[in-house]
Order: C-alpha cells, then sequence, then structure tokens
C-alpha cells in the first residue's frame, strides 16, 4: 500500500464519525485505482482526468453497477480532496467528475416463492457454526427488514428473546443509522437460541459483545462478507446473485407484509423509515408493531396468508 493511502487511511481513523466499514471500503477502492495507475506508469501525483475515465470505463466493461462505481468516485474524491489539502498535489483531477446515477435498487426484491426456496435450504443446513450462521442473517433480514449495516453491528446483550425484540443501536448514527426496535416471530427466536449454542462452542473469543464476530479482528463481520456468504447460497440454491442481496430482503420483508393487509404507515416504522423510536414512542406502538409481525409476516406459522 502506498504511503499516500496508508496517510489517509491513519486520517480517517483519527477522525470522528467515520464508520469502520467505510473506511475499508474507500482502502479497497483507491487500491484498486492504484493498482490499475501502475499498469499506466502513472502515481496519484502524476494523474489526470482522463486517467479517471479509462478507470471507470475499466469498471464498465467488468460490468460493474453505477451504485458500485459511484462508491469508488466518492472514495477517490474524498482520497483527492486529502492530497490537496496536505499539499501533496496542485492540481485535483476528481473534480470534474460526475456521480453516475444509481440504478433503481428498490425494484430489487424477492418474490415469496424465493424467499420460501431460500428459507427452506438454509434451514436445513444447521449441523455447524457457519451454516446456521448463514440461516440466521437470512432470517434475521427478512423476519425484522433491517439493513445490513445494522444486522453486522447487533450486540447480543441488545436482543430480548422473552420478548423478541433488538435494540438496533449503530456504531455510526446518522440520517440512515438510527437507534430503533425491531421484533421477531418464534421462528426467528428458535434460530437464535440454536445459533448461540453454536457460537459458544465455534467462537473463541469468548468476550466479543457481537452477535457476528469476526475471527479475524475484534470487531463484527463486514458488510462484504455478507454479501459473499450471500452468493455462495445463490449458486447452491441456484437462485440470481443480483437477487441474493442484503436489501432484497429488506424489500421483501415491507413487500410481503404490505401485500398480507399490514398498514403502511406501521410498515414504515418497523422499516426505519421513520424519525426515532425513543422510549415514549416504542410503548406507544409497540403492541401494534407486535401485532403486525404476528399477523402479517409470512414467517408466523400462524399466518396463512402467505402474501
Amino acid at each position: 500500500m502506498s504511503e499516500e493511502i496508508n496517510l489517509f487511511i491513519l486520517t480517517l481513523n483519527s477522525e470522528d464519525g467515520v464508520h469502520k466499514n467505510t473506511i475499508i471500503s474507500y482502502k479497497y477502492d483507491i487500491n484498486q485505482f492504484n493498482n490499475f495507475i501502475k499498469k499506466k506508469k502513472k502515481t496519484f501525483k502524476s494523474v489526470i482526468k482522463k486517467d479517471i475515465l479509462d478507470f471507470l470505463e475499466s469498471l464498465k466493461l467488468k460490468n460493474v453497477k453505477n451504485k458500485t462505481k459511484s462508491r469508488k468516485i466518492f472514495a477517490l474524491k474524498r482520497f483527492y480532496r486529502f492530497l490537496i489539502s496536505e499539499r501533496i498535489i496542485k492540481n485535483n483531477p476528481m473534480k470534474q467528475i460526475d456521480i453516475p446515477k444509481s440504478e433503481d435498487t428498490l425494484s430489487i426484491t424477492l418474490s415469496a416463492d424465493q424467499i420460501e426456496k431460500i428459507l427452506k435450504f438454509v434451514s436445513k443446513k444447521t449441523n455447524n457454526y457457519i451454516d446456521i450462521r448463514s440461516n440466521l442473517i437470512i432470517e434475521l433480514l427478512y423476519s425484522t427488514g433491517i439493513r445490513v449495516s445494522e444486522l453486522i453491528s447487533i450486540k447480543i446483550n441488545n436482543i430480548d428473546l422473552k420478548k423478541r425484540n433488538i435494540l438496533i443501536d449503530p456504531p455510526e448514527k446518522g440520517k440512515s443509522r438510527k437507534e430503533r426496535i425491531v421484533f421477531f416471530g418464534e421462528q426467528t427466536k428458535e434460530v437464535i437460541e440454536k445459533y448461540l449454542e453454536f457460537r459458544k462452542i465455534y467462537f473463541k473469543k469468548k468476550d466479543s459483545p457481537w452477535l457476528f464476530p469476526s475471527n479475524n479482528t475484534n470487531d463484527f463481520l463486514t458488510r462484504r462478507r455478507v454479501l459473499q456468504i450471500m452468493h455462495n447460497l445463490a449458486d447452491k440454491i441456484q437462485i440470481d446473485k443480483n437477487l441474493m442481496h442484503p436489501h432484497s430482503f429488506s424489500n421483501a420483508f415491507g413487500n410481503h407484509l404490505l401485500n398480507s393487509g399490514a398498514d403502511i404507515r406501521v410498515v414504515q416504522k418497523l422499516l426505519g423509515h421513520s424519525s426515532i423510536i425513543t422510549t415514549q414512542k416504542y410503548t406507544e406502538h409497540r403492541d401494534k408493531l407486535i401485532e403486525t409481525i404476528e399477523n402479517s409476516h409470512p414467517l408466523n406459522k400462524n399466518n396463512e396468508n402467505i402474501v
């Protein structure tokens, strides 16, 4: 890794409010760009706008989605602003690079039949830690509608099995990361209990607070690792990899609840699209939220109206 990237990463690590996953993504994207310009015998200092456009064209040829390209552009824009601020370079080649329009991720969802196929497969593979972990990841994404960033940062102490709810308390809070409470049904509760038994045996770092700890670091699983797990499952289940994305399960959660007759305002609250649920608001809405999960969610064993 280059000296400039090292310095940039060190600076990000020292700043408040920069999520660890963001830093990992920046590091990966900038290193990818660095490897590209090395082949052109260029350095960060000698890069011009055409080199950036060539890099973006190479991503297009690899069928990289606009959302991923946008992330890489954001990373490079921030990196080059840093180089300017440190007076390492004088001219910013990223200044006139536009962000591409993102594809409509809301259209990416899974049908009830596809969800049933996925759950049927993962529920049969529960004889070891890795398989039961995959099962729980799918269960939680679909039964609660949480985002992948919320999933990976769940703390064991924030899970209440008796009340069947989880306090979502992401390390980095912001517009899309808010503290809230989500609910799950009896089936998901059983998977959590079984997973925790396997976790005690398999996982070496007994003091880790995370539900899904990483063996390589003291932190939790990365979003990239969750996506890898899903893509591996897609191959085994023979489902399109583009559909096996965390966002697809969140969309399916909302769509299937609405199709089962749930109130759209309640679904919005369950998905975290409203303001933060304070203790007072949580008390006011708790019964309605639980009722919606029990009566409208397809995973509920007593719910015969599965979309």
